[in-house]
């Protein structure tokens, strides 16, 4: 394959802020172009071009001019498209995934891989049914200090890893404010990012796999309001969690990241910017999640949406026989004790040269990893992680449903 023609399905912020704009930056230096563009609003279509072709041309690149489709199957049956990029809302993603891979065309599926067991299992029997892995958008899988960090667990310098614990307290609303704040369209916001930490967790545990899981969680914050605006844009009140308008290219989330194909849309289902108390949401601002695995190693969650904005709001912490590692993840930064102590404190600073771009310098090297993955390599994370992930989670959601009850996902959930 020469030039490698990329087709987008949802031209949104992921399909268009991240990846989109880093196909742009990067097209004369990989030999890709974006060649269609699907979305059922058109109009969003001409604003998602506008964007990109911006980054082109800051980057001294050639404009693109892409063919518009309003469904899935128009884009994926166009003979000019090599890659289908899927970034549509998570409850979309079967319809579009499960024929992009029937036709044998090469696949990037954003995380989640769905927002249903139903759904991620139909997935990932159309991936095995034609032979055709594809690439997931896992982000720290392509981060560098994540890298770095599963390169110093393999080495073994913490011993066997026996624990795991990822704390995210975050500063972000928007799943609030978004078609996230349904579990019939995302799955819920702890699908949505706690599949980044579950799949973490089963990258860095190996062949391991989680067997059982409890949890606890639900609203703190961001409960119903009966005089609660349907908008932000309609209300007056002091409000921190306001959305408002954000640069395309900020990694700034709490502000809501409202772009200006959003400001005259009046399904709330489509906009950004829904007031965080109003009725509807069935998605929880807070939990605690409890893992063990069939080795042995227990693995936990510490979440919440409403934290504020630090330097600290997402770490890793792994224990292993000989030592503990901490990766935290704002400051590209790995704290290692190691030898039980008896070493000196070290603290390594890996931050790659992308690190301000968006998601931390993964997106650059996420195109560069499906570049690479369709002209013939590996994927690094196919649909059997994305199933895992969303299993895992869902199982979280079971428990918390239940009380914190125990569920023994091996029981629960058909797997493939």
């Amino acid at each position: 394959m020469s030039t490698l023609r990329v087709g987008i399905i949802g031209t949104g912020s992921r399909g268009i802020t991240c990846i989109g704009r880093q196909i742009a930056e990067q097209s004369r230096e990989l030999d890709i172009v974006i060649t269609a563009f699907c979305n059922r609003t058109e109009s969003r279509m001409q604003i998602a071009l506008d964007d990109v072709n911006e980054a082109a041309a800051k980057a001294g690149n050639e404009p693109f001019s892409p063919r518009f489709y309003t469904k899935a199957q128009g884009l994926i049956d166009d003979p000019g498209v090599d890659l289908i990029v899927i970034t549509s809302p998570t409850a979309a993603h079967a319809e579009a995934t499960i024929p992009a891979l029937l036709s044998g065309k090469k696949v990037y599926l954003d995380k989640p891989i769905a927002h249903t067991m139903e759904d991620s299992i139909a997935i990932r029997k159309a991936e095995e049914e034609a032979g055709n892995p594809m690439i997931m958008g896992f982000t720290r899988r392509y981060e560098t200090p994540w890298l770095k960090l599963h390169e110093i667990v393999e080495s073994g310098v913490i011993g066997d890893l026996k624990m795991m614990l990822i704390r995210a307290v975050l500063p972000y609303s928007f799943y609030f404010q978004t078609w996230h704040r349904t579990r019939a369209v995302s799955g819920g916001a702890l699908n949505d990012k706690g599949s980044h930490y579950t799949d973490v967790f089963n990258w860095f545990a190996g062949d391991a796999r989680a067997n059982r899981v409890n949890a606890f969680g639900g609203r703190h914050v961001f409960e119903e309001e009966k005089d609660a605006p349907e908008f932000c844009s309609v209300c007056d009140r002091d409000c921190p969690y306001r959305a408002e308008v954000a640069m395309p290219d900020t990694q700034d989330q709490m502000k809501g990241a409202v772009d200006r194909s959003y400001e005259t849309e009046t399904d709330p289902l489509k906009r950004k910017d829904n007031c965080v108390y109003k009725s509807g949401a069935d998605i929880f601002d807070h939990a605690s999640i409890h893992y063990q695995y069939n080795n042995g190693i227990v693995a936990s969650i510490f979440y919440a949406v409403y934290g504020p904005q630090a330097e600290d709001e997402e770490t890793l912490e792994l224990v292993g026989t000989k030592g503990r590692i901490i990766l935290t993840r704002l400051r590209g930064e790995i704290d290692i004790v190691t030898d039980y102590g008896t070493r000196s404190h070290e603290v390594i600073h890996c931050k790659s040269d992308d690190f301000e771009s968006s998601h931390f310098g993964a997106d650059k090297r996420l195109v560069r990893e499906i570049a690479a993955f369709a002209r013939g390599g590996d994927s690094p994370v196919d649909g059997k992680y994305g199933l895992e992930a969303t299993r895992m989670i869902l199982a979280a959601l079971k428990s918390i449903d239940e009380g914190g009850e125990t569920v023994q996902m091996i029981d629960f959930f058909e797997t493939v």
